[in-house]
């Protein structure tokens, strides 16, 4: 059995399942998440989150506190290691630093995911099976019927991430903000790359803040009603440029067109760069 610990918002959720399911099909084990830390809030420190997963059309299996206490190291297995070094199957996977983990790879069958796993190297054999999960429920499909027809060639997905990045002290510190000079210099990077007229479609959970503060033509600013509507309508979207945030990471990766164009910042949190984490697939473009 492999259980992965979901923690943080949509795209970290993906993130985290991507990965869990990567093991699960190496080994051809159960799968289920753990969602017991999703309202932790330790002195304010995280934005308080739900399960957000249940927008896609999959049959995701909640671990019981039974599950998860086999992973819980014990007095009994600290002594038998000590003294007799064996080690007990169900291991805990403690995710180490930003890039990627190597020994991910060599995790055995009884693994406890606790990490964010933000690299699509984790999943990337499995990149078919994901796509499949992450099919948007119909009733989502069907309320952005609408606002999909709308959508007009070439159309390019802008996403301007604030919320807790603005309101969170910690967040902001740690993760920071994209400026508005890194998003006119992503679209003019796109029509060079394109060579034709781009019509932008912005997609924010700030859209006010947008119409005051970005200046770029031919610009439709895409009031929806949740974020399962703007994941799924920037997936549609032709080409993406993407903010600091697996939200919009996703929304890029989950375009299936081959001749996508994906514009991500250069820098992923404050004074690390994109490429240097892995975050970033090999054929996605990376501006300041």
């Amino acid at each position: 059995m492999i259980i992965t610990k979901l923690i943080g918002g949509l795209g970290n959720q993906m993130f985290q399942f991507g990965a869990g399911l990567a093991l699960a099909k190496k080994w051809h084990v159960p799968l289920k998440i753990d969602v017991s830390h999703l309202n932790a809030d330790p002195n304010g420190a995280y934005t308080p989150r739900q399960l957000e997963l249940t927008i896609f059309d999959y049959p995701f299996e909640i671990a019981t506190q039974k599950d998860i206490d086999q992973f819980q190291e014990t007095t009994f297995s600290k002594v038998l290691y000590k003294y007799f070094k064996v080690v007990s199957k169900y291991q805990v996977a403690n995710e180490s630093g930003q890039t990627l983990n190597s020994q991910f790879f060599h995790l055995p069958a009884n693994t406890y995911l606790n990490g964010f796993w933000q690299n699509e190297a984790y999943f990337d054999k499995v990149s078919i099976e994901l796509r499949k999960a992450f099919t948007f429920k119909k009733e989502i499909i069907t309320s952005s019927t609408t606002l999909k027809n709308q959508l007009k060639p070439v159309s390019v997905s802008l996403h301007v991430r604030r919320g807790d990045y603005v309101t969170l002290a910690s967040a902001n510190q740690f993760h920071g903000l994209c400026s508005v000079d890194y998003y006119v210099n992503a679209v003019n990077f796109l029509k060079a790359q394109l060579q034709t007229e781009l019509v932008i479609y912005v997609f924010s959970d700030d859209v006010p803040w947008c119409k005051t503060n970005i200046p770029i033509q031919n610009c439709h600013f895409l009031e929806t009603t949740s974020a399962a509507q703007d994941l799924y309508l920037m997936s549609q979207c032709q080409h993406h440029i993407i903010a600091n945030s697996s939200f919009s990471w996703w929304a890029a990766w989950l375009n299936a067109n081959p001749s996508k164009h994906v514009v991500a910042p250069k820098y992923w949190f404050n004074g690390v760069e994109s490429k240097t984490l892995g975050i970033i697939p090999k054929t996605w473009h990376c501006i300041e």
